[in-house]
């Protein structure tokens, strides 16, 4: 028996143990997996009706005001109901959970789930444990489209974890909010010496490994995949683990509010676990046309202890209008970008969102200096100027790093931009090991806020 296996069947035994049937969960998504779109379809319409009819019937906040008057209709389209955002989660938390596990007992029955509040007010979602169960296996189901298995030898770049679940899963753990130079060497030396198949992270994470392998010439090839997810993926980043892990890159996209939401095939789509979470692309609180952009809306197909109905939870994109040549029955999501309020100012006044100075970094991946910082930090003060941290821990040329800063910020933001640059040891994460490459300090009418 392979050492993959002893773990793998390890995971499965304590997963049942705690009342969480991961395996066969997996077994079932990978049926599901053979279904032709339009019976996929089907499937998911069946679940979400079931749904829909159980939130109505058992939810109290769904028995009052604007929910109320749905849930007297009867049986209803998911149209029909109000739009939840994370301000009503939080303010109504209580009135969220199911009846049947409102009293103590089923209290007991509860995991509840905190997000890191990346994209906004931070929320607590309750969770039974066959909803957490669902949500595992639509974790670990996808990565088997890439060959890749629970037990696998695994480093893991996140922001907390448990020494058990680390022996349980295979893995080694490093702390992605504390990525110190020692932390970066160590989890290069594993990749060298253990010859792990995955590391999974967030992306910034993962790229800030890659970027220290290239610039202390590990250069080899040191893992053959990199699954990321947490933050918003962006094309250099993607570029650098390739280039300098020489890791096919898979991306993962999910949420606390109702776990994960898609994952990345092997011909590069990212598909909507359909049977796990219904997602609307929605313009205010009226749907967008197939393929034009609008914001992510999700409603949970798994999670009866706290059944959110169609959640807005921050989040941009916008579904195709052509399925996947990988044959797979999910819909595809496109465009990801995160925060759809974080929003940035160009020059003339116009709001830009900050993922565009990611997607501006592609152009100078690779071309130091600015494709050489360890980590950089965009700060917004006003419409004209930008103060810019800069983690960097040899010498520089500094005029050159000057001129592509500026070059980079006037061609996205306008012409009339300034930059001063500020050399720091370490740009702080957030708790959870999360990061962003931009941040606002204005405040206008109709502008970008501080966050």
């Amino acid at each position: 028996m392979s050492v993959r296996s002893v773990h793998s069947g390890l995971y499965h035994g304590v997963q049942m143990l705690r009342g969480r049937p991961v395996a066969p969960l997996m077994r079932r998504l990978e049926r599901w997996d053979a279904l032709d779109p339009a019976a996929y379809r089907k499937l998911a319409d069946e679940r979400l009706a079931a749904m829909l009819d159980y939130a109505r019937r058992t939810v109290p906040m769904y028995r009052s005001g604007e929910w109320g008057s749905v849930a007297s209709a009867g049986r209803v389209a998911l149209a029909d109901w109000p739009v939840l955002d994370r301000r009503l989660l939080v303010e109504h938390r209580e009135r969220l959970i199911a009846e049947p596990y409102a009293n103590a007992l089923g209290r007991r029955r509860l995991v509840p789930r905190h997000s890191s509040g990346s994209t906004g007010v931070p929320v607590t979602v309750s969770w039974n444990r066959v909803a957490m169960a669902w949500s595992w296996a639509a974790e670990y189901h996808p990565m088997r489209w890439h060959g890749l298995k629970i037990g696998m030898k695994t480093l893991r770049m996140w922001g907390r974890s448990h020494a058990i679940e680390n022996f349980v899963l295979n893995r080694r753990f490093v702390p992605a909010h504390a990525l110190t130079p020692a932390e970066l060497e160590r989890a290069l030396r594993f990749l060298d010496l253990e010859r792990p198949e995955l590391v999974w992270g967030t992306p910034s994470a993962v790229a800030e490994l890659a970027r220290y392998a290239s610039r202390h010439a590990w250069g080899r090839r040191l893992v053959p995949f990199a699954k990321i997810g947490g933050e918003q993926v962006y094309p250099f980043q993607r570029e650098e683990i390739r280039e300098h892990l020489g890791a096919r890159v898979i991306e993962a996209y999910g949420s606390t509010e109702v776990g994960p939401i898609a994952a990345e095939c092997p011909a590069g789509s990212l598909h909507v676990l359909g049977v796990n979470v219904a997602v609307e692309i929605l313009r205010g609180d009226a749907p967008a046309p197939v393929g034009e952009f609008g914001d992510v809306v999700v409603t949970t197909l798994v999670n009866r202890a706290m059944p959110l109905v169609r959640c807005r939870i921050g989040d941009s994109a916008r579904l195709s209008p052509e399925p996947c040549r990988c044959a797979l029955p999910q819909p595809v999501l496109m465009d990801l970008r995160g925060r759809s309020a974080d929003l940035l100012l160009a020059v003339d006044g116009t709001p830009v969102h900050g993922s565009a100075l990611g997607q501006a970094l592609k152009r100078y991946s690779g071309k130091p200096p600015l494709g050489a910082v360890q980590q950089i930090l965009f700060e917004q003060l006003d419409q004209r100027h930008w103060q810019i941290h800069v983690e960097f821990d040899q010498d520089v040329e500094r005029t050159l790093l000057d001129r592509q800063v500026t070059e980079l910020l006037q061609e996205t933001f306008g012409a009339g931009c300034r930059a001063e640059i500020k050399f720091v040891p370490k740009i702080a994460r957030e708790p959870s090991g999360k990061y962003r490459y931009y941040r606002a300090h204005l405040r206008t009418n109709g502008g970008a806020q501080p966050h």
